[in-house]
């Protein structure tokens, strides 16, 4: 181990199998095996980013399958053998494995990588001026956020994934585009209130916000009144925010976030808690994040009522569901 990965190696690939593991029960709970199949893809890119040898990922797997099948009762290994043969096959087959997000050609991917460079060069004054010069030019607020911003954060945790940025690279970039992003949204227009209100927020244990923040000035642009958590918020603080507060009645609809797979359960579980409030039981609630972009179905797996694939996109859906929503809640009103 030290002669192929130096002395930092045997701790370095504990790390690796704690997250491969929690990746595979993760799939097993939810029977969904992209989640992790995703994950050895991911971390194939970083072994060839590192000009490490692949086929010890693949081998790692085959120990894995051999561990399981060994010390933990059929009815469980015989869910992860074929996931771990699956994932070993996926390896070998695909060479490029996860792609950089901005590799596709496009005016707005062409924008998105002006932009981000500056960010790199730490020149957040040259990215805001391109954004507020796009928005003066008439791109909406929705397109540049989910034409730009959006894809520049994916290439910036893609770029630190295989070693092209650092950390504090990444840093910057997110901070320095949730300022330019809160700038740009005090300076659109908004349209008449709709009277709805929607509360959003990732989950517990998800330290990333950006999305969720994208999507509350999307829906606040459109009309929608909005109460966003931010990051990392528990299950029970969730359900106690829809709920009728002093100020304000019930909250209309629910949006959740979640970046990574492992938060998949998280959601599963904000959405049980808040259905078994009085509140929750019939709220609408919308899903999104990259898991649920991963797999179509995931958000009938959680017990969702829909997942968006870009925050624009749900907008009808949400409206949709509210109204759908009020009509049942009136129709059960006079029935009792």
């Amino acid at each position: 181990m030290e002669m192929r990965y130096g002395a930092d190696g045997r701790r370095l690939w504990n790390q690796e199998v704690l997250a491969r593991i929690a990746h595979l029960a993760e799939a097993v709970a939810l029977d969904r095996e992209k989640i992790f199949i995703g994950n050895a893809l991911w971390s194939k890119t970083a072994f060839i980013a590192r000009e490490l040898n692949s086929i010890d990922l693949s081998k790692n797997l085959e120990c894995m399958k051999s561990v399981l099948i060994e010390q933990f009762p059929k009815p469980i290994s015989n869910l992860t053998t074929p996931m771990i043969n699956h994932a070993v096959e996926h390896l070998q087959q695909n060479q490029e494995c996860v792609a950089s997000p901005l590799s596709e050609v496009g005016t707005s991917r062409d924008l998105a990588r002006m932009y981000l460079m500056h960010l790199l060069r730490r020149d957040r004054n040259e990215a805001e001026r391109l954004i507020s010069e796009l928005s003066q030019n008439g791109l909406a607020f929705a397109q540049i956020c989910e034409g730009i911003l959006v894809p520049a954060m994916v290439e910036i945790g893609h770029m630190w994934h295989v070693q092209e940025a650092s950390i504090a690279d990444e840093h910057y970039c997110t901070n320095a585009t949730q300022q330019i992003l809160e700038v740009l949204r005090s300076k659109t227009p908004r349209k008449a209130p709709n009277g709805y209100l929607v509360v959003a927020t990732s989950v517990g244990g998800d330290l990333h916000d950006l999305g969720i923040k994208i999507l509350s000035a999307i829906y606040e642009i459109e009309g929608w009144s909005v109460e966003c958590l931010g990051a990392n918020t528990p299950a029970d603080e969730i359900a106690s925010t829809i709920a009728p507060q002093l100020y304000r009645g019930p909250a209309d609809l629910l949006a959740l976030s979640a970046t990574t797979s492992l938060r998949i359960r998280s959601v599963q579980n904000v959405i049980a808690a808040v259905r078994a409030t009085p509140a929750g039981k019939n709220i609408p609630i919308l899903v999104g994040g990259q898991p649920f972009q991963l797999i179509d179905d995931l958000w009938q797996v959680v017990g969702a009522n829909a997942q968006c694939l870009t925050s624009s996109a749900s907008l009808e859906t949400a409206l949709r569901l509210v109204i759908e929503s009020h009509t049942k809640n009136r129709k059960a009103h006079r029935a009792h």
